[in-house]
């Protein structure tokens, strides 16, 4: 049983091979036909494997669209609850799958900060039972405190690496976020005085995404490449600017990490680095889920 299926028209072998490069590399398992063994019938080879994958990943592209070979394997992924759709190529889609969430990965090119990747591991890791909230996480709970996990490493890695792609599926929804918008203009490119724009413009330029971010944690080192779980680890983000936390913890694995942050939706999460940051300002209260060093995985809550 394989963690990812990739279901695509011969015409894009070469972007599937990319695609399956790029999950694997995230601690995933990845079948495409190229792995059939000599031997094999072809046919009962690919179709044991789509019937056994925890998802399908489907490419539709104008090649895709034309084969049956694709749309058959894409419903028999519908039926069973598992289809992951990406579309590599801007066409319409066969009917049935029209009102499935699609990731946009037309213009991808391997770069794993991609928002179109993002969206299509997040929908993998939710496939693969991990579906949160934010469908964050792969598998992933807090170990209980009379309990101790010793995962493999492949686990923690898939684990680690959910987080980094978790980001981008959210919608504009919070008020405090929405005042951080430009303040509208006179002619002469001036906000009006007085005006609640210009006080909205004064108070963006004060508060910032570490301003939302900061605060203490409580949770739990889900994984770890090198140990066990851990329960009841308190985490510390710490202003350093306006886009910028320092995150420490009594947690000596965690160690201490500065970390530049970027906004997706109602998440703040981490603009660049080895160190996946992803808070859900939308949960209540905020979730975080961090990864300093793409060593370890923490997930936690901000204390009230």
């Amino acid at each position: 049983m394989t963690d990812v299926f990739i279901s695509y028209a011969s015409e894009d072998r070469a972007r599937a091979e990319m695609l399956a490069g790029a999950l694997a590399a995230l601690g995933w398992s990845v079948w495409w036909d190229r792995k059939i063994i000599t031997g094999q019938a072809f046919d009962q080879a690919i179709e044991h494997a789509l019937e056994t994958a925890r998802s399908v990943v489907v490419l539709w592209s104008r090649h895709a669209i034309a084969s049956e070979w694709v749309k058959n394997e894409a419903a028999v992924a519908a039926e069973r609850g598992v289809l992951v759709p990406g579309m590599i190529e801007s066409v319409k889609l066969p009917l049935e799958f029209r009102r499935k969430q699609t990731a946009d990965l037309t213009d991808w090119q391997g770069e794993a900060s991609h928002s179109g990747f993002q969206a299509l591991c997040a929908g993998v890791s939710a496939a693969l039972g991990g579906a949160t909230g934010s469908g964050a996480l792969q598998q992933a709970t807090p170990a209980r405190p009379d309990e101790k996990l010793h995962r493999g490493p492949r686990w923690g890695w898939a684990a680690i690496a959910a987080f980094s792609v978790a980001a981008g599926l959210g919608v504009y929804g919070m008020a405090a976020w929405r005042t951080m918008q430009p303040a509208p203009t006179t002619q002469s490119g001036r906000s009006q005085p007085g005006s609640p724009s210009e006080s909205k413009a004064a108070s963006n330029a004060v508060a910032g995404l570490a301003d939302f971010a900061a605060g203490t944690y409580d949770g739990d080192v889900i994984s770890d490449s090198k140990g066990s779980s851990r329960s009841d680890i308190s985490l510390t983000v710490t202003k350093l600017d306006r886009w910028s936390v320092r995150v420490t913890s009594d947690y000596r694995r965690l160690g201490t990490v500065d970390v530049t942050l970027t906004r997706a939706g109602d998440r703040i999460i981490s603009a660049q680095g080895d160190t996946p940051f992803f808070l859900d300002m939308g949960q209540t209260p905020p979730t975080l889920e961090y990864a300093p060093h793409g060593e370890l995985a923490y997930r936690g809550h901000k204390r009230r």
